[in-house]
Order: C-alpha cells, then sequence, then structure tokens
C-alpha cells in the first residue's frame, strides 16, 4: 500500500511514477533515505491568479 507525502526509497524508485502522480495531484512528496530525505514537488508552468495567490510565501521569477 502507498502512503501520500511520504515513501521509503526503495519504494520510491519502483514507483517513481506514482510519486511525480502524486506530487502533481496531492502536493509534496518525501522521499526517506538513509542520510536524509528528498522533497519532491511539482510546479506547473503556468498559473491561474487564484492559484499563484492562494500559496504562501514570495512569488516565484517568471523569466522563462
Amino acid at each position: 500500500m502507498t502512503r501520500d507525502k511520504e515513501w521509503q526509497r526503495r519504494e520510491a524508485e519502483a514507483r517513481i511514477r506514482q510519486v511525480l502522480d502524486a506530487a502533481k495531484a496531492r502536493g509534496a512528496q518525501r522521499i526517506l533515505d538513509t542520510d536524509g530525505s528528498y522533497d519532491i514537488t511539482f510546479v506547473p508552468k503556468k498559473q491561474s491568479l487564484e492559484q499563484l495567490f492562494s500559496r504562501p510565501g514570495p512569488l516565484p521569477d517568471d523569466d522563462d
């Protein structure tokens, strides 16, 4: 059974598509490793104003 938000490294490697899909659909996913952890996030290329202003923190640069 997969867990939302936290994955063991071996499980994440075996299910990388599920990890990426979960990051896109449900937010950041954490992959636990023996030396620390990885946080996987999805950042859409274009966002609506509602999405943009609903997030805390500074606005990202859009110089792409």
